[in-house]
């Protein structure tokens, strides 16, 4: 149920004996900032608290209430929701009972230490509270750790083949794209939160793409040349050292368009080069849930302009800091008030760490993409690259889809429009995560999914209204519908071949940024 569904209005414990009659705006449970039991028995706490819900719900109010487009009241209300955000009594010291609390026992250390997070932020990061403390992490130790090769390198790109793990493998090998705003590790976390790890340790030979942070010499590259030299090309790659012509294609979030992108394109040519298609927090058809059309490419081109301004990259930092905006209470405010407030960081955190670790994104492929969603090229199969003119209809593989409840950036109404207007089987998957968080799903006992019936129905809702709890984690289930497509076991693949050897080791020289230039303070190479 959604926030604005549960009931609001309940007395707080010291008030009822006193005043039975009078009912109060409450938090929602979830809303981790008013946890401290001061907002209940404190008076002056409890009166700034009913003033700012009653302002946050008015201006919730009038947001929903406008008479304005579908597209332009979703404005009004992230508009609405970042004001009453950044005005939460939690954001200032003397309204937030615990960094009072702190500091009083502290006796003020608590202050000195703030201050200094504050300075070293704003020196270091941009102004923006750090998500974790600098230097928590290390590439290749702590993060994208998985034992690999680069067998292949060009101008935008790696190729990293992972070592076996067993003394078999399966013939079909996978090829993992990642969206171009953050780097490929998110599929190579922690150990034991990596997909590449836990794939590799069922027995498939594991390719991923990592795309180089771009600099003025790739400034000029759009869609066309990632498809092309980076997707296509991979594809290539992965085929020729594994002597095979069936690959699993998997995409997350913008690597899902280029996967999809890729599975059309090979399909409009009745090329069979892909055994599946997985698409991870990936929407393909852009229509809105709720106007039953694409947003529109005049609004996107807009802010896409607007975030480049005259610049020739569009830094991945800005967009981060969009992406934080859109639950800015996790990402700017409750870092603000552990480190400037509190003198404290947020304990250290893989997926925080990688969040942080952007690249830039060249304008045209920023300004490409947004016109391709805003009008919906792909499901209206508007859009050529490569010479041929792809449509989401013609994807005909099996393919397996990965939506999750809280996602904050592809709703996953968003991607099941996607998975129904594919032209082939499509095996739905739920998670009760965000869009991030679903990624990271290692086996274990609390793991669960959502799953309904295999022919999707129109209506999502209806969807989910038939889906039924899984207990186990969506790798368990990926991997057990991979390989039923994988074909037989064969003996473990060596990193490289003659055409393509090994050159040094995983992760490889462009996860750390431009050539020799680190591209996080927190992740040094």
């Amino acid at each position: 149920m959604t926030a604005e569904g549960r009931d609001r209005s309940a007395p707080f414990p010291y008030l009822s004996p006193a005043i039975p009659s009078l009912r109060l705006l409450r938090p929602d449970p979830e809303d981790s900032r008013f946890a401290d039991r001061t907002w209940n028995f404190s008076p002056l706490h409890q009166a700034l608290l009913q003033a700012y819900l009653a302002s946050d719900a008015l201006m919730r109010k009038v947001a929903t209430a406008s008479a304005l487009s579908a597209p332009r009241r979703r404005q009004l209300e992230f508009a609405a929701r970042t004001l009453t955000d950044a005005l939460a009594p939690t954001n200032f010291l003397p309204a937030n009972p615990t960094a009072v609390r702190v500091a009083v026992a502290s006796h003020g250390a608590s202050l000195l230490r703030g201050a200094r997070n504050f300075l070293d932020d704003l020196a270091h990061n941009g102004g923006r509270p750090a998500k974790l403390p600098p230097g928590s992490f290390r590439l290749g130790r702590d993060l994208a750790a998985t034992p690999g090769q680069v067998v292949y390198r060009n101008h935008l790109m790696e190729v990293l083949q992972y070592e076996p793990q067993t003394r078999q493998v399966y013939t079909a090998p996978l090829l993992l794209l990642p969206a171009w705003v953050n780097k490929y590790y998110i599929y190579d976390l922690a150990p034991g939160r990596s997909l590449v790890e836990y794939a590799v340790r069922q027995g498939f030979t594991v390719f991923a793409v990592s795309l180089r942070d771009p600099g003025p010499d790739q400034a000029a590259h759009g869609l066309e040349d990632y498809f092309i030299d980076v997707a296509a090309r991979a594809l290539d790659i992965v085929e020729d050292i594994c002597g095979t012509r069936r690959t699993h294609v998997v995409g997350l979030c913008a690597g899902g368009l280029l996967a999809g992108l890729l599975t059309a394109w090979l399909a409009a040519a009745s090329e069979q080069r892909t055994s599946s298609l997985s698409l991870l927090m990936a929407g393909l058809d852009y229509t809105d849930p709720e106007t039953g059309q694409p947003p529109g490419s005049t609004e996107l081109l807009r802010l896409a302009d607007l975030m480049l301004g005259r610049e020739k990259l569009v830094s991945g930092r800005r967009i981060g800091l969009v992406f934080d905006l859109l639950r800015a209470n996790d990402t700017l405010w409750k870092p603000l008030t552990r480190g400037w407030l509190q003198g404290d960081r947020p304990a250290p955190f893989d997926i925080a760490a990688w969040s942080e670790d952007s690249i830039a994104v060249a304008r045209p492929l920023f300004r490409e993409s947004m016109h391709l969603m805003g009008d919906n090229l792909f499901a209206r199969g508007n859009i050529t690259l490569g010479g041929r003119r792809l449509r989401l209809s013609d994807i005909t593989v099996d393919t397996f889809v990965v939506a999750s409840a809280r996602d904050h950036i592809v709703p996953w109404e968003s991607v099941y429009l996607g998975a129904r207007s594919l032209g082939g089987k499509a095996s739905f998957r739920l998670i009760p995560s965000g869009h991030v968080g679903a990624v990271i799903n290692p086996p274990r006992p609390n793991a669960t999914h959502l799953r309904g019936q295999k022919r999707l129905p129109e209506d999502p809702a209806r969807w989910l209204a038939g889906a039924h709890e899984r207990p186990e984690s969506w790798w368990t289930a990926w991997s057990r519908w991979l390989a039923r497509r994988s074909g037989p076991r064969t003996t473990a693949r060596p990193c490289g071949n003659r055409h393509y050897p090994a050159r040094e080791r995983a992760p490889g020289v462009y996860v750390h940024g431009r050539l020799g230039t680190p591209s996080s303070r927190n992740i040094p190479p």
